[in-house]
C-alpha cells in the first residue's frame, strides 16, 4: 500500500513539475534603448511604444504584467488608455484560480487598477 501511495505522489510531483516548467516567460525587458514585451500570444519578442529612460516594471505575483514610463501604463505590453501613469494604484492583483504544488500557477490572471475614482478589471482567460 505505502509504495502505491509513493508511486502516486511521485507522479503527482512530477506532473506539477512538467507544469511548472511549461510556463513561459512573460514580462519586460529593456535592451538598445528599447522597452520590450514577451508574451504568450505566439509573439517572442514585441516592442512596447514606451520612454525607456522612465519605463520600470511593476512586480507581481510570478511575472511582471504591468509596466510604466512616466505617462503611461502598460499591461501585458499593450498601453492601457485613459490611465496616469503617475495617479493610479492597484488596487487588487486577481490570482490564478488553480495552483501548483508549491504555489501559484503562471502568473498573475489580472488586476484592479484605479485612477481618479475609476476602476478597471485587466483579467487573464484561462
Amino acid at each position: 500500500m505505502k509504495s502505491k501511495f509513493l508511486i502516486i505522489l511521485i507522479l503527482f510531483s512530477i506532473g506539477q513539475l512538467s507544469f511548472s516548467l511549461n510556463c513561459k516567460y512573460r514580462g519586460y525587458l529593456k535592451e538598445n534603448n528599447k522597452v520590450y514585451y514577451f508574451g504568450d500570444t505566439g509573439v517572442i519578442k514585441k516592442e512596447v511604444n514606451a520612454d525607456y529612460d522612465t519605463f520600470e516594471v511593476i512586480e507581481a505575483v510570478n511575472y511582471s504584467l504591468l509596466g510604466k514610463d512616466k505617462d503611461n501604463v502598460y499591461y501585458k505590453g499593450e498601453l492601457l488608455e485613459g490611465i496616469d501613469a503617475k495617479t493610479f494604484k492597484i488596487v487588487k492583483e486577481i490570482k490564478p484560480p488553480f495552483k501548483v504544488f508549491l504555489g501559484y500557477g503562471c502568473g498573475s490572471s489580472g488586476y484592479i487598477l484605479e485612477d481618479k475614482g475609476k476602476q478597471y478589471e485587466l483579467r487573464e482567460r484561462f
